[in-house]
């Protein structure tokens, strides 16, 4: 008979029929059970703790493990922040499949001056410790006011970083990729910052990471930023490198290098109300090569001259079309939109694109709609400017969403917008990645225009299965997103 089958006839005829006295335990449970007799009020207690601790006993494999196995824990800090209710809590435990919806649930829930009950922490921590998730290093930075003291103390005991990426050390240990991650983020929240750490190791770095973390200056490019880029550009080991470098200093509009190709291209290229564009000759140097200007046009219909000065036209900021035309941004950027120089051969978005000017997209799609055919140029709009231009109702190829439209702020888009997009996308026959994009549209979407998604739904007919997806999805989502602004919102 084993030591259970004892235990369990004790219970059954009960303490007061039968008295219970194991003598099949093991030596060291023996010695246990002693002390338990001794120190028990009466033989109902003693059969409950000893069952209690032949169950222990059994689950450990009957020998105590050696001390040296063991791991001390400090017990879990009090907290100094209240709770969220239980049902604004297990929102966040229910938020933990989506891909956006949580960082947004985050967010809203910054200021309430709460935090989440420790039962629904540890899959959230693990989440935002993953490194498949792109959306890690921000989860972390939102979750750590919200965890509160307890929820520190669990990411020690799970064995992840307590620590923001922020660290130097961090940057000390990071892999290449993480490091890229990095850069990119603190270029987005304090520029300065990010190119010191840059600087820290630059030396050191191979060609190729050197290059691709120089790559990672493009996130708000400034002219602080000349000096540094200036002196890659002139002593770097890399061609690979200097190349990137020169591109980036093309970006900055005031760096010594655009200002130069705007000297270049003064005088050399006029605009008549009348008589339109006229150009001068221009020859070939080494300062044009060295700016990565190219000498031959591989169109046969393009003088080289024109392809020189054309290349320049690209590289000039609006302000350079300012003084062309004698008058202010606005009426520049319609200006070039409608009649620009090189017509049949200029890339009219390339400079828009390079120097990343906003109100020069604006401007521009306001005068020629047309141009969303380049989509990037959207992504350089506000919500409000979107709303003041008149999208046209067809759009040739366009069966996604740019992940650049989105942008990082969650904003809602106006229902002039909203309501172009969703008929561009109705439209369609079939949509990839439906369900993905139905997530990060509903952020976006306002609700009160949610009946075009129900209008189409509706109409069973001929619909596809990838729009039926689509249009389910983006109904459910943007009901969640109503449930978390209702939840969240309150004060």
């Amino acid at each position: 008979m084993n030591v259970t089958e004892l235990i369990i006839q004790a219970a059954l005829l009960g303490t007061a029929n039968r008295e219970f006295a194991p003598g099949a335990f093991p030596e060291s449970l023996q010695t246990l059970v002693g002390r338990i007799r001794e120190k028990s009020e009466d033989t109902e207690a003693f059969l409950y703790m000893t069952a209690a601790s032949a169950f222990a006993y059994k689950r450990a494999g009957w020998e105590p493990a050696g001390a040296e196995g063991i791991v001390p824990v400090d017990t879990a800090p009090k907290e100094e922040l209240p709770y969220f209710d239980k049902d604004r809590s297990q929102l966040f435990s229910r938020l933990h499949s989506t891909r956006y919806m949580l960082a947004y649930a985050y967010r809203l829930a910054q200021q309430a001056g709460k935090i989440i009950s420790p039962e629904y922490l540890q899959p959230l921590i693990r989440r935002a410790y993953d490194r498949t998730n792109p959306l890690r290093f921000e989860e972390r930075r939102l979750l750590k006011s919200l965890i509160g003291n307890r929820g520190l103390w669990l990411i020690r005991q799970m064995g992840l970083s307590g620590q923001e990426c922020e660290s130097i050390d961090s940057w000390d240990t990071a892999t290449h990729s993480e490091r890229k991650d990095m850069l990119t983020r603190f270029r987005q929240q304090n520029p300065a910052a990010a190119l010191e750490l840059l600087q820290k190791d630059w030396k050191s770095e191979p060609a190729n990471q050197r290059n691709d973390l120089l790559e990672c200056l493009r996130t708000n490019i400034g002219k602080s930023d000349e000096p540094f880029i200036q002196g890659v550009m002139e002593s770097d080991r890399s061609t690979t490198v200097k190349e990137t470098a020169r591109k980036l200093l093309c970006m900055i509009p005031d760096s010594a290098m655009v200002t130069r190709c705007c000297e270049l291209l003064r005088g050399h290229i006029r605009h008549n109300m009348l008589t339109g564009w006229s150009y001068d000759e221009i020859g070939y140097t080494q300062e044009m090569k060295t700016l990565g200007l190219s000498e031959v046009s591989s169109n046969k219909k393009e003088s080289d001259s024109e392809f020189i000065l054309r290349q320049l036209a690209e590289r000039v900021p609006l302000s350079f079309w300012c003084e062309v035309y004698g008058c202010g941004k606005e009426e520049a950027a319609r200006k070039f939109a409608k009649h620009p120089p090189f017509r049949k051969f200029l890339v009219l978005e390339a400079p828009i694109l390079n120097f990343s000017d906003g109100l020069w997209a604006f401007y521009t799609l306001k005068e020629d709609p047309s141009y969303l055919r380049k989509p990037e140029l959207v992504a350089l709009l506000t919500p409000s400017q979107r709303e003041e231009i008149s999208w046209p109702e067809t759009v040739r190829n366009f069966d996604y969403i740019p992940d650049s439209w989105y942008g990082r702020d969650y904003e809602v888009w106006g229902p002039k917008f909203s309501s172009s997009v969703l008929s561009w996308l109705l439209k369609k026959d079939y949509l990839y990645y439906a369900a993905y994009m139905a997530e990060q549209l509903a952020m976006h979407i306002p609700v009160h225009i949610r009946n075009i998604i129900e209008a189409k739904a509706a109409s069973s007919a001929g619909i596809s299965p990838s729009m039926n997806e689509f249009c389910t999805k983006m109904l459910e989502f943007m009901d969640l997103k109503s449930e978390i602004d209702t939840l969240l919102n309150e004060k």
